[in-house]
This record gives structure tokens, sequence and C-alpha cells, in this order.
């Protein structure tokens, strides 16, 4: 064989090795990082128990809410009265 034809073949051959190894690095870096991703949007249960709690804390905080709300009514009506009360013997 002729000493170009060995050359080009050995070229050749070093391209082909190393583009084979880069789309293995790049295939595998793909693989890696789509499985590590997946495992990181998946809902945790810490994040579902602090869910449940803030939840359950809303729901606390909207009946006392709705109980200061009563006894403003309440103590309202009664400042209302009152001063109807005293407001008729005149």
């Amino acid at each position: 064989m002729d000493q170009d034809v060995i050359s080009f073949a050995g070229v050749m051959l070093t391209i082909i090795v190393s583009v084979s190894t880069l789309a293995v690095v790049y295939v595998v870096s793909k693989r890696v990082l789509a499985s590590t991703k997946a495992h990181q949007l998946g809902p945790s249960r810490l994040d579902d128990q602090r869910l449940e709690q803030i939840q359950q804390t809303v729901d606390s905080i909207a009946i006392e809410v709705e109980r200061i709300a009563e006894a403003q009514r309440f103590t309202a009506k009664l400042a209302a009265e009152r001063s109807e009360s005293k407001q008729l013997p005149s």
C-alpha cells in the first residue's frame, strides 16, 4: 500500500474514534441529566407535609378572624341598643 493511504486511514480512524467518544459522552450526560431532573421534579413528602401544615394554619386563622368579626358585630349591636335606650327618655 501507498504511504499516503496508510496515513489517511490512520487520520480517519482517529477522527472516527474521537467523534464516537464524544457522542457516547453526550448521550450518557443527557441521560444522567434527564434522570436527575426527573428525580428532582417529583413532589417530596416534606413539601406535602409543609403544604398540609400551611393549609391547616390558614384554616385556623380564618376561623379566628370570623370569631373576631362576629364579636365586633355583637359589640356594635349592643352599643347601638344602648344608645337607642338612652335617647328614648329625653
